[in-house]
């Protein structure tokens, strides 16, 4: 597994590189490094791989139920599609739009062959870093390149470095989520230097160089995330990001009390229920839906309010959000983006497949809960890993940024580690193994 990790480490190295010039290049070079990684790990030892087969093999739903969407979605189902498209066929120069629930069955293609990337990734990185020594290592890149990428972001607003940046296309979206994440596996860094020093024979040595210089750099990384996230004016994302942090400290707590899983996951749903039932409320006041949460101006989202409105239950076809708007913009006006991910999975896949999406990343942050509850020492891959579900799903509500191909990469490569460590290499299926 040496060159896979290498490779692994080689991906995320370049992402800040990625983060910059954005576009298809991204996409290319994510699909042909996770391709050669696939290929060494299928020569890989085979012990190795049938632990991560077991672990993973409780999210085979997951990973199933989307192909099959799409798949339809392409497919000749005329008594699905949505009506509307009979009457606009014309403007779109698409004859053919009434006999596919997708209005573009390339995008959808193309939007199924990166979704089978992203699993690929996961998977990928869950067989790598089984090993807790390349664990470690791929949380410390994860650490860097998310930190440089807010480094990057605060550059770009010097006048020195005006243009550093592109202002426009897919380049801009990603800095919100990328210094959303920084602070979270940050966050896991200064847990993982507690962690080790509390299971030193001298835990009561404060002066303990190692203690200090992990959480010194683990607080510089949250600092220049937070400096990003201010500059970026995302107030409410600090927010969401502040409550992932509180999950790394929940888990902290309720290990250090000695609780057990299903307590732990009950103590934290009364803690969520009450947290949604101020947020949710205040946020969907204005009778948005959805859009409840975004915080555009008005003249912003309005395209994507029609979209949304029109939306049918099987969607209009993942990767058709650009086209699709055709229709409702204005003369002369500027292809409509998507205000958040949450909005774009719900024009693209249809509300149930949203709802769907969300109950999955609950099935994700359950099981990292579980294992960082009954983990030991290294409990804090699984707690980030949990974290980063918990932020990733309340900030699709909020922008795009998960629709961009570098972040979704990053997060299938945190979810994949903490996957990967949330139960011990001599434990289930690795104990049968050996």
């Amino acid at each position: 597994m040496f060159v896979a990790s290498r490779l692994l480490i080689a991906l995320l190295a370049a992402t800040p590189i990625l983060a910059i010039t954005g576009g298809s290049s991204a996409q290319h070079v994510i699909s042909l490094a996770t391709a050669v990684m696939v290929a060494v790990i299928t020569r890989g030892p085979e012990t190795q791989i049938a632990s991560a087969a077991q672990l993973l093999k409780q999210f085979l739903l997951i990973f199933l139920l989307p192909v099959v969407w799409m798949t339809l979605q392409i497919f000749p189902m005329s008594s699905l599609a949505n009506p509307i498209w009979s009457a606009t066929s014309i403007a779109l120069n698409q004859p053919s739009l009434p006999g596919r629930i997708s209005v573009d069955p390339g995008a959808t293609l193309q939007s199924l062959f990166l979704y089978l990337v992203n699993v690929s990734l996961l998977v990928s990185t869950v067989v790598i870093t089984r090993d807790r020594r390349t664990a470690e290592t791929i949380l410390y890149v994860l650490s860097a390149v998310t930190t440089l990428i807010s480094v990057e972001f605060l550059l770009s607003q010097l006048d020195s470095f005006a243009g550093f940046i592109p202002q426009t296309g897919a380049a801009t979206n990603l800095f919100p989520a990328a210094a959303a994440l920084a602070m979270l596996i940050n966050g896991a860094l200064v847990a993982r230097a507690v962690e080790r020093h509390l299971h030193q024979q001298d835990i009561r040595n404060l002066a303990s160089p190692q203690l200090w210089v992990g959480v010194f750099w683990g607080l510089l990384g949250i600092t220049v995330a937070l400096a990003a996230l201010m500059a970026l004016e995302q107030h409410t994302l600090v927010a969401v990001t502040g409550c992932g942090l509180m999950v790394l400290v929940f888990i902290a707590a309720v290990r250090r009390l000695g609780f057990r899983f299903w307590p732990s996951a009950l103590l934290f749903s009364g803690l969520a229920a009450i947290a949604s039932a101020m947020v949710v409320p205040h946020s969907l006041s204005g009778g948005l839906g959805l859009l409840g949460f975004v915080s555009l101006p008005p003249e912003a989202i309005t395209p994507a309010k029609h979209l949304l409105s029109d939306a049918p239950t099987w969607g209009n076809g993942l990767g058709t959000f650009r086209l699709t708007s055709i229709a409702y913009r204005e003369f002369g006006a500027a292809l409509a983006d998507p205000p958040s991910t949450a909005v774009l999975m719900a024009v693209e896949a249809g509300r149930l497949a949203s709802a769907i999406l969300a109950a999955f990343a609950a099935q994700f942050f359950l099981v990292s809960f579980r294992g960082a509850v009954r983990r030991g020492r290294d409990s804090f891959f699984a707690a980030a890993a949990a974290a980063v579900v918990v932020v990733a799903l309340c900030e699709s509500f909020l922008d795009s940024s998960l629709s961009n191909p570098t972040i979704q990469a990053i997060v299938a490569v945190m979810v994949g580690v903490g996957l990967a460590q949330s139960v011990g290499r001599t434990s289930g299926a690795d104990r049968s193994a050996e």
